[in-house]
């Protein structure tokens, strides 16, 4: 098949040659060697030179007249007629030819199947590894302890992809999750001073504020664990990881319009699964469950589902804004599933009215999402952030949820004179608020007072509430 690929790629080559060396035995310097798609090769002379071709002329003795043209005469020698026939067959022949070798080279290949298929398999785990010695070398990732218990505890952990990226900017982080014997703790290397709590939780809530690092702690947590199934590295200072049949996650928003799929469905659909499907032994992350439907039902949905994987006894991440979620771990609302829940949340600083956001998970609940500050930082215009700001404050204050006082008309769009004092979130299932002189009332110990006593400061309270 060479021949014939050269024939068609170096073809001119040889036509160049041919003219020069027809020019050479006859003199005639005008002489041409051409192609015609639909007469072939062809050597054409003028006019006027076709009249010195002689039959007696050993230099035109093989030369045929093939064309007459009005101002040139066309002929064709055997040797161009030879090689006008290689050419036109060259691609066909090398196809055939080539076709012939790959059958011969498929038959042998055949014999050798099982050999074949074993050196693949090698040189593919030979690759993977190569792949994930490189990276735990140049990125520094530690052996993980694979364990039957049903635990996950790591510590310093990274993402992998904004590790990489972000460099020592990526804030690491522990994660505590699940039951793990004293021996293995021991193996996992845990500093004394870890910012989590050491229960055997085996559902964790996130809250805190919008991009703070959420997303990225339990994504985080959900490819160490992958990695560590796979035999890989893993990015952390240590980790033990028990061993999980499936890894399900819940995160993102997107619809399926083409099958008739909202968000929301979407989002249920894929939430329906895990909670058929998860097992004591798998690992689940949610992200802002109940977030496309109104909050009430949102809400209801999230506090359910949570219920749920708590009772299942799954290993399990859920990040969401619900507030009133972190009461779970209180036994006096989550009851006996209370000790199966921990709340987590990404520390915040608030300086000179802003926030700084540190990306460190550490113990405990928070009440507020910053959202209105998210808002400002994308772009939202100063009335509107303002506008927030006062609703936000008249919201919390009336948990009825009743419409606050619009604004004055006449000076729609500029900024409130007083800017409104912080405020949590409106909490959905909260009662009024008590007045400071009931708290008072509460701790008041009758049996340590007089009659007088207690008539006096049953006054002073009267007073603290008329006066507010």
């Amino acid at each position: 098949p060479d021949e014939y690929r050269g024939l068609q790629r170096d073809s001119n080559v040889w036509l160049a040659n041919y003219q020069k060396q027809l020019i050479d035995e006859t003199g005639v310097s005008t002489l041409k060697v051409g192609y015609n798609k639909v007469f072939g090769y062809y050597i054409e002379l003028s006019a006027v030179n076709s009249q010195k071709i002689k039959d007696d002329d050993p230099a035109f003795a093989a030369w045929t007249r093939k064309q007459t043209l009005k101002n040139a005469e066309r002929f064709i020698t055997p040797a161009l007629k030879e090689f006008e026939g290689k050419v036109l067959s060259a691609e066909g022949r090398a196809i055939a030819r080539e076709q012939h070798l790959f059958a011969e080279l498929c038959g042998a290949c055949e014999k050798e199947i099982d050999t074949l298929h074993g050196f693949a398999d090698v040189a593919a785990d030979l690759d993977v590894l190569l792949c994930f010695g490189r990276r735990a070398a140049r990125h520094r990732y530690v052996k993980p302890t694979l364990t039957d218990e049903p635990g996950l505890h790591v510590v310093g952990g990274r993402h992998p992809v904004l590790d990489e990226l972000l460099g020592e900017r990526y804030v690491p982080n522990d994660v505590e999750l699940g039951v793990m014997s004293d021996e293995l703790k021991v193996l996992s290397a845990e500093p004394q001073d870890s910012s989590l709590v050491t229960r055997d939780s085996s559902l964790a809530l996130i809250t805190g504020p919008n991009m703070a690092g959420k997303s990225t702690y339990i994504r985080m947590t959900a490819l160490i664990a992958l990695l560590a199934h796979t035999g890989s590295f893993v990015p952390a200072e240590s980790a033990t990881v028990g061993l999980c049949d499936r890894i399900f996650t819940r995160v993102g928003a997107h619809d399926e319009l083409h099958a008739g799929r909202s968000t929301f469905m979407v989002e249920m659909t894929e939430t329906a699964n895990i909670c058929h499907h998860a097992t004591p032994r798998s690992l689940v992350i949610l992200d802002e469950i109940g977030r496309g439907t109104s909050t009430l039902d949102g809400l209801s949905l999230a506090w359910a589902i949570a219920e749920h994987l708590a009772d299942v006894g799954c290993r399990c991440l859920f990040a969401t804004h619900y507030h009133e979620l972190t009461t779970l771990a209180d036994p006096a609302v989550g009851g006996e599933r209370a000790t199966r829940i921990a709340n987590l949340n990404v520390s915040v600083r608030e300086w000179n009215d802003e926030i700084v956001v540190l990306h460190r998970i550490i113990p405990g609940a928070t009440d507020r999402s910053y959202g209105i500050h998210g808002a400002q930082i994308a772009g939202l215009p100063a009335p509107v952030v303002a506008r927030a700001h006062q609703l936000l404050g008249e919201l919390a204050v009336n948990p009825q949820g009743m419409p606050p006082t619009p604004p004055d008309q006449n000076q729609a769009g500029s900024t409130p004179a007083a800017k409104p004092s912080p405020a949590t979130d409106l909490p959905l299932f909260a009662q009024p608020r008590e007045h400071p002189a009931v708290d008072e009332l509460r701790k008041l110990d009758l049996n340590q007072m007089t009659p007088m006593q207690a008539f006096d400061r049953l006054r002073q309270l009267q007073d603290q509430a008329r006066d507010t």
